[in-house]
């Protein structure tokens, strides 16, 4: 390693780095946010796992994964651009269009579910008890998508407080609607409360941005298209592949729901829940952090390598700990918490610990890709991952158990290989700069 790196390694120097770094600052605020809605979502978690059957949280799941995948479609990336143009007002053009793209696909996809609802069902092997779900998937995809470009728009102002609080309200507000509809029994109250829980987060957003002042004076349909055009890499080179990586995430939900039923698909739900979603939250919130940092440093030609490796420090410190606790543990925490009937859920964590924590270290790091504009690479990385977990189809005849082995092994892989892919990159930029 280089200098930078060997001084950041020192003991005085690491914590005086730590604690002094703008980066870590700003995601220390974004991150708190997310961690009080994490432990919102979880203590949801404990109420309303004793009113919704396994097989409410499985279709619950595989609704979300749909949500996942489609989000990603409608937005077309153009997210990401929000934070990069150096005119406020093409940042708000972007803003405009990407909300504009995702009302009209939206449509489209409710129009389609509308006159293809049973072949849908069949391909998806969507529980048919929970069809009538479908029909709020439209929904759901528009109000998170809408959010996600107020989100990235506070990110390009630093609004890491309003993003925390944002993210809050949304859980909350998402958590006492599922309570609310269990007391009463109704069945769909799972994904109305993600629809609740995203209306409220859009408010939210568009008030904070407002506050600082977000303006759409001077847009229109010119403005608007010249801006989407001036940042159309977003939608050539990062949908499809990002699409891919979706549903590489999203694919064993699937699999799982196709080879073991719905109840496994449950039990899968809620070690994805405890494992993965706070993960998720986690990481999307130091990327938004990282992104403007690095963005910054390579507009003034500094070495962005350092930041890439202590960061990678950082999160393994974090995630060590957890990883030693669920593989003690996981069943019976999992037993304490949620009742006996969620131990299952326990020992899939224990198996699947090791793939979400090194997504945990490396995913906020592939940052770096949008930032140094290595579109390409990032997507030939995104389609071979999604290659490796299609192979999964091919173990469809083991025992869940070993199935969830060989999906814990391909992610070591896959995100072995992405780690070095941003070295690479980032050291290039370094010896360039």
């Amino acid at each position: 390693m280089g200098s930078g790196t060997n001084g950041i390694l020192k003991k005085e120097g690491f914590f005086k780095n730590l604690f002094g770094n703008r980066i870590l600052k700003h995601a220390a605020t974004l991150i708190s946010g997310t961690v009080i809605a994490q432990v919102i979502l979880i203590a949801v978690q404990l109420i309303i796992r004793r009113m919704y059957s396994a097989d409410d949280f499985g279709a619950f799941s595989l609704y979300m994964s749909i949500v996942g995948v489609l989000v990603v479609v409608v937005t077309m990336r153009y997210e990401l651009a929000v934070v990069l143009p150096k005119e406020e007002k093409t940042s708000v053009a972007i803003l405009v269009g990407g909300i504009f793209i995702s009302l009209i696909i939206n449509l489209i996809i409710l129009v389609t579910i509308y006159f293809f609802q049973q072949p849908i069902i069949r391909m998806l092997n969507f529980p048919v008890e929970y069809a009538h779900w479908l029909y709020l998937v439209p929904l759901s995809t528009l109000l998170f998508s809408v959010y996600q470009f107020f989100n990235y728009w506070l990110t390009r102002h630093s609004a890491f407080k309003a993003i925390s609080l944002n993210k809050m309200c949304r859980r909350a507000s998402e958590g006492v609607t599922q309570i609310g509809a269990g007391v009463a029994k109704i069945q769909v109250g799972l994904p109305v409360g993600d629809i609740v829980g995203n209306s409220v987060n859009i408010v939210s957003a568009y008030f904070q941005a407002a506050r600082r002042g977000l303006s759409f004076k001077g847009q229109s349909l010119s403005t608007v298209t010249q801006a989407l055009k001036e940042y159309n890499e977003f939608p050539k080179y990062q949908a499809v592949p990002a699409v891919l990586n979706t549903l590489s995430m999203l694919l064993p939900v699937f699999f799982l729901n196709a080879f073991f039923g719905v109840t496994v698909t449950g039990y899968f739900d809620l070690s994805r829940q405890i494992l993965a979603v706070p993960i998720a939250f986690i990481t999307a919130s130091l990327m938004q952090v990282l992104l403007k940092e690095l963005r910054d440093k390579v507009v003034d030609k500094q070495k962005i390598t350092p930041t890439i490796l202590k960061t990678a420090l950082v999160l393994t410190a974090i995630i060590l700990p957890f990883v030693v606790i669920i593989l003690l543990w996981g069943p019976q925490l999992f037993s304490f918490f949620f009742s006996a009937v969620w131990e299952e859920s326990g020992h899939y964590a224990q198996i699947l610990t090791f793939a979400f924590a090194i997504q945990f270290v490396v995913s906020p790091l592939s940052i770096c890709f949008t930032v140094l504009e290595k579109l390409k690479t990032l997507a030939a990385w995104q389609i071979g991952y999604f290659l490796l977990v299609m192979a999964l189809y091919f173990f469809r005849h083991l025992p869940v158990d070993q199935f969830l082995w060989i999906f814990t092994a391909l992610n070591l892989i896959a995100y072995s290989i992405y780690f070095i892919l941003i070295l690479f990159n980032c050291k290039k930029f370094d010896r360039e700069s």
